[in-house]
């Protein structure tokens, strides 16, 4: 056999490869290091705990967040998602406290410093755009370090590397039989599991364990150092002592957060995804999840290192076979020797090296990809179950309307109250209760003052009503309160006009649900300058005395300008357990100016998912909304928007017969929120006047204003044609009240 020199130990292709590799790396860590100078997360899983309906819009907010900083589940069971914090499955909890305006984020007391701290100011920052407050509680299941951890992955890495290297220079790169190569796995095993019994055993920080911890521990250690040995000896295989250079360099650069001391979800991406999937991040996760957790989260890591574990063994096989069958052709050879064992022909032609080579990546490669991919259907230990930051909505300077004891208050506050410049004039005027007994009322397209220092036409606005007290609810950035989004398939924006509000109470604190009309302006200069594109839900949390913070909003549906298609939430009623929401639509037939009425029903905290929404079918309440069945036909039908509210035993439908060419507000009833319902009767007057330019639209009842029995206080929209005159004078542009005898 020809001395060994270093071209034939590093052939050009393998050294050509190696610095390719080593320069990349470089690279990497530059860019690297520059990330852990100022640690961001990238994708850290954590938990917030709240109602479910305000869980979950937190956490589709959070995760709308540009580059993904936290990957945020929601759930309502506190016990579960702080248990999920002890053994790993995420690294915080945010318990949010919706009686008041301070949450507590638990945390991992084993986590990596640097990702504890960076978790607690990406989370101290959306909690401060909500204007609340957090104080840091950890939980552990161990007194183990987690940079402990991950220098013993490092280390036992670097081990099965070393043996490896031993062995190949002892003995060659490529044992000459099955029993041979067996026999280097096996030494490699032995001293691995030595080496992590004892280092289970003695070293500080791990010894502290119990007995069956630590021989899992150990067992781990040595099958990370046996991956790693094995994969050296598979690329060993494939390229001679070339593939020692290879193996060092893939070991070096995936192994990069272990050695930098970093947690992956520290890093850029791909770290914090493709981690997991590399021998040092697999290993790493499952010393973590035996030493620092408990053993929850050992079995996918595990699974990982398994598939390394054959791949390699296969490849070493299939390179046998192959390079047996190659030396057995008649004109084999080698062009590099030291891949044969000495006694072979030194000399083999360059093409049946390659086609060596190929075979063997063919093998071993797809079937290493079909084991990783059937690994990854392996489910991790679930999470407990159940974009920008939305501004911090905030209280106008109060204003006083006097006393209010009858409707004529109410139309004199309307008429004269000017109040700041937040609020001038608008429309619908839907109202709540909140259980600290203060009203909301939301509004449509809203007017505000020239002088005020925000957006002066808005899509939708809020007035609270509380003692000798009327306040607007203005966002941050002075928009509208639920802000408008742009348009899916065209120019301009899509704003919300609210049609109901309900409230729903909870201890210490109200959430209340506010349906919304998703609305794209057409360009004409009038009232009707407006395409309506579909229904939407907007969630605010009300804790008890304090200001209205929009939680969540939900497009139900995609945009589209089509009447015929129901408007879920045009009235919306809450009845013990469930939220009735009502839908309305016109047929788009000539001479039919009224729209019909549907009804679905949810429980209240899924009222953001429409996917868990039931329709009423006529007998049964059924998953699809086609099969609604019409409780008012359309023909004679009611407004778009309207009220239905229970008075006693019986079910009130209030609004304007046929809409704007209506003259009468109607009143249907029915014994139950899903009807029959009657004909309806006349109650009141409401003819517009198109001569004069009047508008006079949308009643909307409010039961528990000025209750009286027998009688409901209802308030009608009301609007010029000439959008200048409304300019001119706002206040023309106010709901006005009646109050009306029910049926």
């Amino acid at each position: 056999m020809e001395r060994s020199t270093l071209r034939r130990l590093f052939p050009r292709r393998v050294a050509i490869i190696c610095a390719v590799v080593l320069v990349a790396q470089g690279v990497g860590l530059a860019l690297l290091v520059r990330d852990v100078r100022e640690p961001r997360p990238h994708h850290a899983p954590v938990a917030v705990v709240a109602p479910a309906i305000v869980a979950q819009a937190l956490a589709d907010e959070v995760n709308a967040l540009p580059g993904r900083p936290l990957e945020v589940t929601a759930t309502d069971d506190r016990d579960a998602a702080v248990d999920d914090v002890r053994h790993g499955v995420t690294v915080g909890a945010a318990l949010v406290d919706l009686t008041g305006t301070h949450d507590e984020l638990v945390l991992n007391g084993a986590t990596d410093d640097r990702l504890a701290r960076a978790v607690l100011d990406q989370v101290t920052a959306i909690e401060r755009s909500h204007g609340r407050t957090l104080t840091v509680r950890h939980v552990s299941a161990s007194a183990v370090d987690d940079h402990v951890v991950r220098r013993l992955a490092a280390g036992f890495g670097a081990l099965g590397f070393v043996l490896a290297l031993l062995l190949s220079a002892r003995f060659g790169p490529v044992a000459r039989t099955i029993r041979l190569g067996t026999r280097r796995i096996l030494v490699v095993a032995a001293v691995s599991l030595v080496a992590g019994y004892v280092a289970a055993s003695v070293l500080p920080g791990v010894s502290g364990l119990d007995t069956a911890a630590q021989l899992r521990l150990a067992g781990v250690l040595a099958l990370t150092a046996v991956v790693a040995g094995t994969v050296t000896l598979a690329l060993e295989g494939v390229a001679g002592f070339g593939g020692l250079g290879l193996s060092g360099t893939f070991y070096l650069v995936v192994a990069t957060p272990q050695l930098l001391g970093t947690d992956p979800l520290l890093l850029p991406d791909p770290w914090p995804l493709l981690s997991v999937w590399t021998p040092p991040g697999a290993s790493v996760e499952a010393l973590g999840a035996i030493a620092l957790y408990g053993g929850t989260g050992v079995r996918l890591p595990l699974l990982v290192l398994a598939v390394w574990m054959l791949a390699s063994v296969l490849a070493l096989l299939v390179s046998r076979r192959e390079r047996a069958r190659e030396q057995t052709a008649p004109d084999a050879g080698l062009d590099e020797p030291v891949l044969l064992h000495p006694e072979l022909t030194p000399v083999v032609r360059h093409g049946r090296l390659v086609r060596w080579r190929w075979r063997v990546a063919v093998v071993v490669l797809p079937a290493a990809v079909a084991a990783f991919a059937l690994v990854s259907f392996v489910p991790r230990d679930a999470v407990a179950d159940a974009a920008a930051v939305a501004s911090r909505a905030s209280e106008t300077q109060c204003v006083s309307p006097g006393r209010v004891e009858s409707v004529a208050d109410l139309n004199r506050i309307a008429r004269t109250v000017r109040g700041g410049p937040e609020f001038e004039g608008g429309d619908v005027g839907a109202d709540t209760e909140l259980q600290d007994g203060r009203r909301l009322m939301v509004f449509g397209d809203t007017l505000r003052n020239p002088s005020f220092n925000g957006q002066r036409f808005v899509r939708n606005s809020m007035l609270i009503f509380g003692g000798d007290c009327i306040q607007a609810i203005v966002p941050q950035d002075h928009g509208a309160l639920v802000p408008d989004r742009p348009s899916a398939r065209s120019t301009g924006r899509v704003g919300y006009w609210p049609m109901s509000a309900v409230t729903v109470t909870h201890p210490g604190y109200d959430l209340v649900v506010v349906t919304c009309q998703r609305v794209r302006g057409t360009g004409a200069e009038d009232a009707f300058g407006f395409e309506n594109l579909g229904p939407a839900v907007a969630v605010f949390v009300v804790p008890r005395g304090e200001t209205p913070q929009l939680v969540g909003v939900r497009d139900v549906g995609p945009d589209a300008a089509d009447i015929t298609q129901p408007v879920w939430g045009a009235a919306a009623a809450l009845d013990g357990d469930w939220l009735y929401l009502y839908g309305t639509a016109n047929p788009d037939q000539d001479y039919v100016f009224g729209f019909s009425l549907r009804v679905a029903r949810v429980h209240p905290d899924d009222v953001l998912r429409p996917s868990a929404w039931e329709y009423w079918s006529g007998s049964d309440w059924v998953d699809d909304p086609a099969q609604s069945q019409e409780l008012i036909p359309a023909d004679g039908g009611t407004s778009q928007t309207l009220s239905v509210f229970r008075d006693g035993e019986r079910w009130y439908a209030l609004s304007k017969r046929d809409e704007f060419l209506g003259s009468d507000i109607v009143v249907w009833t029915a014994p139950e929120p899903w009807g029959p319902f009657d004909d309806g009767r006349a109650v009141a007057p409401l003819p517009s006047d198109a001569a004069e330019g009047r508008l006079r639209y949308m009643p909307l009842a409010h039961p528990g204003l000025l209750p009286r029995p027998g009688t409901v206080v209802v308030s009608y929209s009301q609007n010029r044609t000439d959008v200048g005159e409304v300019v001119e004078d706002p206040t023309r542009y106010r709901p006005r009240f009646l109050r009306v005898h029910l049926p």
